[in-house]
């Protein structure tokens, strides 16, 4: 037979609810940010941006940077596109195919 009668069972039972929902709410947790705010002036402050505009104008340069000419970059570019491009959504808009690419060749 139980040590307990049923009011006392009944009284565990919630002792143990309260403390389950105490210990529920301590353990959500603090909401991150989806995007930093660094990452949100890439439009306008990036490196990418700026930078690949400038030797879009200059062959030499862009190949010094790249190391491969701008037809090789667009050919290259053209056959992994689709393969790099991410979903813009949102909450935030993804970086480019080209810019991507960029980054891997540097």
């Amino acid at each position: 037979m139980s040590k307990f009668s049923e009011e006392e069972l009944i009284m565990i039972a919630l002792i143990l609810d309260e403390e389950e929902e105490i210990n529920s709410k301590k353990r959500k947790r603090k909401r991150t940010l989806w995007v930093h705010d660094l990452w949100k002036k890439r439009e306008q402050e990036g490196e990418f941006l700026n930078l690949y505009n400038g030797l879009v104008d200059d062959e030499q340069k862009f190949y010094e940077y790249f190391r491969m000419t701008q037809y090789s970059f667009h050919i290259l570019l053209g056959k992994i596109e689709t393969n790099i491009k991410k979903q813009e959504t949102h909450w935030r808009k993804p970086i480019s195919p080209r810019g991507r690419l960029a980054v891997c060749l540097r």
